[in-house]
């Protein structure tokens, strides 16, 4: 992995993929190891509901472990198979691996070929390895093609012919941004089909939608081999998809079922089926990068109100009827807050309640209540199921940080902010919106907050708050960024990145009181309101605006390509850089590495005058 750029992927599911790409593991392996990792993650958060532990061991009693057992959907017999099955996979691969791997190479013992070493280490044009590297690479192709037909002939309506589907597997992948991704992808998604048992009946159109998918995205294709009954959501229009009412369809999901886990799940599935919809017509080009955060904002605050309905009936039935309704707003920072929630983005939250209603909860303080109905949202939200999590919630930004109540009385959070709130809470609050929860009060405080961020900030030293500004950039670029070239460039983090261009917006919109005003929140409407106030000099807004559209782009695109991550790889010849630069519309990666090196020094030096100079 040190070597090799391409293995440093964030997701484990990924990474089992990639590793299997570069013929590390075999495809056997790859499986096997997927499937423990799915099974073995939905036990441990079996495990840590039951207690509130952060706990990793399976009870010796054996009603508990029966217990444990129905809560993974088994019977007690099919359970303990099931564990003794995935954990002699793991230990058998395990001990392949690292044996065989001080004799000298755990690949070659296995006897496995690397068959991705051609993509990241060119050969010569027409030569014998160039010759070997293509056969090797068409003959995968066919194996992955031919694999994939013989699943999905069976569940194409009227049951097709293996060759034909493995032909129209083969068709589609040659469309697609990357052949062998979607063909391999595609047989993973038909081996997870053939294992379920269920005998979902797709449409020619949804084979062709899948292919396409997993031939531009990582992400989604492993996605979906999680779930194979996702395949028909990969063909959903357009027009369907930008008309979705995600709160709506996120409720009426969650209202069909009757107890807490169920709640989950439901919520859970409706979820994956809507990302899998947006994300499809995201890599067909059917909507902009504008358009898909959008809508993926949408489906995140949908996701956060229906959260809160679950806690709250969730609060209800372990404490019986509330005493009275909850008055809880919930605020959100970062991408959520500015519309530009992607792929991967976290939720950064601050829950506030109107402390002048009496406790929901009989017998329970304000705060106890709250912090109750606060942490089973986030349950709700971010929980690994056995139908997977939404959102990573962090919840860190609020009052105290990690030492602060999880929901805060609505006056004290805005003093907190106008009392004791550091520099850098400034900067992260000047975004702040409410997106969930009581909206009235919600949009209350928000217009308050933020009112007491921009007179804190008007108070202050001005040489302080350019100071700071500068100091917590610089911090996040050498704890981040790590400053090595051979690692690749960081879009974000590094030198001209992306916190470049959100932190000098945010400074200025601090030291003029420029507040952000209107539905449109994001990085490029704060900059043109800079620009009009004239806070920002042509020349700055220039760099500041055409710098951050292609970073933006290039962030969104390896969302959805590869999952989150915040660095291109440093091969100039790597395949995740052609597909990058297609997609960007340039001719070729050192077209794209030229333009993005002139933007991010750009972005620097503009970056450097607006925080030097004060």
């Amino acid at each position: 992995g040190g070597r090799d750029s391409w293995l440093h992927a964030p997701h484990t599911l990924i990474s089992l993929g990639r590793l299997a790409d570069r013929g590390l593991v075999t495809e056997r392996e790859r499986t096997e190891l997927s499937d423990a990792y799915n099974f073995l993650r939905t036990l441990e958060h079996r495990l840590q509901m039951e207690h509130g532990l952060q706990t990793h061991t399976l009870p010796e009693d054996a009603a508990r472990r029966a217990l444990v057992a129905r809560r993974m959907h088994l019977s007690p017999t099919d359970f303990e198979r099931a564990l003794a099955l995935h954990t002699s996979n793991v230990s058998r691969v395990y001990r392949r691996v690292f044996e065989s791997a001080g004799e000298g190479g755990a690949a070659a013992q296995a006897g496995v070929v690397d068959e991705g070493r051609a993509e990241s280490q060119p050969a010569e044009p027409g030569g014998e390895a160039a010759r070997a590297a293509a056969g090797d690479r068409a003959d995968a192709e066919e194996t992955s093609a031919r694999a994939a037909a013989a699943v999905f002939a069976r569940h194409l309506a009227g049951e097709d012919e293996e060759g034909r589907v493995a032909a129209l597997l083969r068709e589609e992948a040659g469309r697609s941004l990357s052949a062998r991704r979607a063909l391999t992808l595609a047989a993973r998604v038909a081996a997870s089909l053939d294992k379920s048992g269920q005998r979902p009946e797709f449409e020619e159109s949804d084979l062709r939608a899948l292919v396409r998918l997993c031939g531009s995205s990582e992400f989604f294709g492993e996605m979906i081999a999680a779930n194979p009954l996702l395949v028909p959501s990969a063909s959903v229009r357009a027009e369907t998809v930008r008309r979705r009412d995600h709160r709506a369809l996120l409720r009426a999901a969650v209202d069909a079922e009757a107890d807490f886990g169920a709640e989950l799940s439901a919520l859970r599935r409706t979820w994956a089926r809507l990302i899998v919809e947006l994300g499809a017509r995201d890599a067909a080009g059917d909507l902009t990068p504008a358009e898909s955060n959008a809508l993926q904002t949408s489906l995140a605050s949908a996701s956060v109100n229906v959260a809160l309905l679950v806690a709250r009936r969730e609060l209800a039935r372990r404490a019986g009827r509330l005493a009275a309704g909850p008055r809880l707003a919930v605020l959100a920072l970062g991408r959520l807050a500015s519309g530009g929630t992607d792929f991967g983005s976290d939720l950064d939250l601050v829950l506030v309640y109107d402390p002048r209603v009496p406790a929901p909860l009989a017998g329970l303080s304000r705060e106890e209540a709250y912090a109750r109905l606060a942490g089973l949202t986030v349950a709700a939200l971010s929980n690994v199921t056995r139908d997977g999590s939404l959102y990573r919630v962090d919840l860190r930004l609020r009052p105290d940080g990690r030492n602060g109540a999880l929901a805060s009385p609505a006056p004290a959070f805005v003093s907190y902010l106008a009392e004791r709130a550091d520099v850098w809470e400034w900067l992260a609050h000047v975004k702040l919106r409410a997106v969930a929860g009581d909206l009235e009060l919600g949009r209350g405080v928000e217009r308050r907050a933020r009112g007491a961020v921009h007179e804190a900030a008007r108070r202050a030293d001005p040489e302080a708050l350019r100071a700071e500004t500068r100091r917590v950039r610089e911090r996040l670029e050498r704890e981040r960024a790590r400053r090595d070239s051979r690692k690749g460039t960081d879009i974000k983090y590094g030198p001209g990145g992306m916190l470049d261009v959100y932190f000098a917006a945010r400074y200025l919109q601090l030291r003029d009181g420029v507040a952000d005003e209107g539905e449109d929140r994001s990085t490029r409407a704060t900059l043109e309101s800079l620009r009009r106030a004239g806070s920002l000099a042509r020349e700055e807004f220039d760099a500041l605006s055409g710098g951050y559209a292609l970073l933006r782009r290039l962030d969104h695109d390896l969302r959805l390509l590869a999952g989150r991550s915040t660095r291109l790889p440093p091969a100039a010849d790597h395949p995740l850089l052609g597909d990058l630069a297609r997609r960007a519309g340039f001719a070729s990666p050192a077209a794209l590495a030229s333009e993005l090196r002139a933007r991010m020094t750009a972005v620097r030096a503009a970056y450097d005058r607006i925080t030097e100079r004060g």
